[in-house]
């Protein structure tokens, strides 16, 4: 029922504050990840005295409450690029706006069709729901894409709790929270007695039946018994002065002193971030790199054991004026290179396999939209991002190793794409490396947010997962997402830990995220109907006006 009562101002930032720190808290402090479930009940509240008492200039109050949970989340990539930060925190927020600004549109339309008031805002709620899980399926598959805070990832401390995780994804935790928070909503505002019983009783089972679900599945999950030795290698070089500051071959050596501290006959694989060295033809790299010379010299003297490397490497294409994909860049009279961000396996004989980055960082790494939207470019660069694009491949892929095996490599924050990870455990993998450079961010909630992530994508693929950061967290996470070790911040040091190989490909990893792809279909359904309902409630209105006429 709408009023044009005055309403005070101060409930209505009580409640923004109050989704703020309900929603931000998970991503921040361990052990927190319950308190997402009640974190859009505020946001609800708010959207109902929005609509009783039609406040003006709504949008703005729900653009800051988002704007407000992105700040509070992912303030600390600011460290970044300030010019970037502001963007992508004012971007993000817009997008979660939208969604909401799309939820009130469609429960004003039902309340006018649909008679029982209660049903009437049971159906808007379940609209918002498949609006955001189709955005957040959309999000994770576009160029301009920043999806760190898909609702899923609020358990990243939290893995007991989300052993399902198996079966449907992150985006499936998000369907989870979603549909907690309308139910317990619907729950303590329902006036109705009958629907309140319900929602009584739906609550709990809503809430605690996949909990206790989980619990068991933690409790009674078994790895298969496949031990590898690892060794990862944090260099803690600082991101901000390492090319052109320490020479490369400085780099070299103390890679390898600091391997030889570690590496045993028993180690089966060397893993270091991403990037590590550069300038790396991806097509002849022993024959490019006076790095990987370096490295093969030290493996010739451990045989058995493979290093997986973090590499800028290049593609050159001659005698061809036209460009030979969208990502090249001139390279002289006839040429085009073609740079990528790459992973390699090799050992003292040969390179095995490679795989390149391709979920690319906006504006660091890609030009969103590049070759359609031409004017990015220079105002990208002008505020200090790319002046061009990082070549990528079509699909995520595992790579091979000396004894026929392969691993999935995800550099950098590629780890958060659960549905684009794995594919590289469809094809094969049989363990997970993240390969990263965490030290942008400095000593905040960035790096551990990231290194958590990874315990999701354990979960998901039920692969070990290795995790090598230049600067941040390195460390080893089983199965279950459970840490096993890892290392202080900003500290130059090596890990040596035993992981688990496996072979069996769970739910997630053979059908994908199913929930993001269904909630898309009952998106549009559902945007059509409620469409249909628009139109025909006009046509309605302006008959009743004329006959009133007549």
């Amino acid at each position: 029922m709408e009023t044009s009562r005055p309403i005070s101002k101060g409930n209505l930032w009580l409640l923004i504050a109050g989704f703020t720190l309900l929603t931000s808290l998970p991503f921040l402090v361990p052990r927190l990840g319950f308190l997402s479930l009640v974190g859009f009940v505020p946001l609800f509240l708010f959207e109902r005295l929005l609509t009783e008492y039609r406040v003006k200039h709504a949008f703005w109050y729900y653009y800051t409450a988002f704007l407000l949970f992105n700040i509070a989340t992912t303030f600390w990539i600011w460290f970044v690029s300030p010019a970037g930060a502001i963007a992508a925190l004012l971007l993000n927020a817009l997008q979660m706006a939208a969604i909401f600004a799309l939820f009130r549109w469609g429960g004003r339309i039902l309340r006018r069709k649909v008679k029982d008031p209660t049903l009437a805002e049971a159906l808007s709620l379940c609209w918002f729901i498949l609006t955001w899980l189709a955005w957040e399926h959309i999000y994770f598959n576009i160029e301009l894409s920043w999806p760190w805070l898909c609702l899923g990832n609020s358990f990243a401390y939290n893995p007991e709790m989300v052993q399902w995780y198996e079966d449907c994804g992150a985006v499936g935790g998000s369907a989870w929270i979603l549909l907690c928070n309308s139910i317990i909503y619907l729950w303590l505002t329902t006036r109705d007695r009958a629907w309140r019983r319900w929602y009584a009783i739906a609550a709990p089972v809503v809430v605690f039946i996949p909990i206790l679900y989980s619990e068991i599945r933690y409790a009674t999950y078994k790895e298969t018994d496949d031990p590898m030795e690892v060794v990862v290698v944090q260099p803690n070089i600082d991101p901000f002065h390492k090319y052109g500051v320490t020479p490369q071959a400085g780099l070299d050596e103390r890679l390898v002193q600091l391997l030889a501290q570690e590496v045993t006959p028993q180690t089966r694989f060397v893993v270091t971030p991403e990037t590590f060295t550069y300038d790396v033809d991806i097509d002849n790299p022993l024959l490019s790199s006076p790095s990987l010379r370096t490295y093969a010299a030290f493996l010739s003297a451990h045989p058995g054991t493979d290093l997986l490397l973090g590499a800028l490497t290049y593609r050159r294409f001659f005698n061809t004026y036209a460009k030979p994909s969208r990502s090249a860049r001139p390279g002289g009279a006839g040429q085009w290179v073609d740079v990528y961000n790459t992973a390699l396996v090799m050992d003292s004989q040969q390179v095995y396999g490679s795989y390149v980055k391709s979920k690319l960082v906006p504006g660091v790494e890609i030009i969103p939209y590049e070759n359609v939207l031409k004017f990015l470019g220079p105002i990208v660069q002008k505020f200090g991002g790319s002046s061009s694009s990082y070549g990528t491949q079509d699909e995520m892929d595992a790579i091979p190793t000396s004894d026929g095996s392969k691993l999935g490599a995800m550099i950098c924050y590629e780890s958060v794409y659960g549905d684009w990870s794995r594919v590289a455990t469809k094809k094969g993998a049989r363990f997970l490396a993240v390969m990263t450079n965490d030290g942008w961010w400095g000593d905040t909630p960035g790096y551990r947010q990231h290194f958590n992530f990874a315990r999701l994508r354990a979960i998901e693929n039920r692969r070990d997962v290795v995790q090598a950061a230049n600067t941040g967290t390195s460390g080893f996470i089983n199965q279950r997402g459970d840490v096993l070790a890892k290392t202080g911040w900003w500290v130059e040091t090596t890990l040596k830990g035993t992981i688990n190989g496996n072979d069996a490909l769970t739910p997630f990893v053979r059908h994908g995220d199913r929930v993001g792809r269904c909630a898309g279909y009952l998106f549009l359904a559902s945007l059509l109907t409620l469409l249909v309902f628009a139109v025909s409630g006009r046509r309605s209105g302006r008959g009743k006006s004329a006959s009133g006429k007549s």
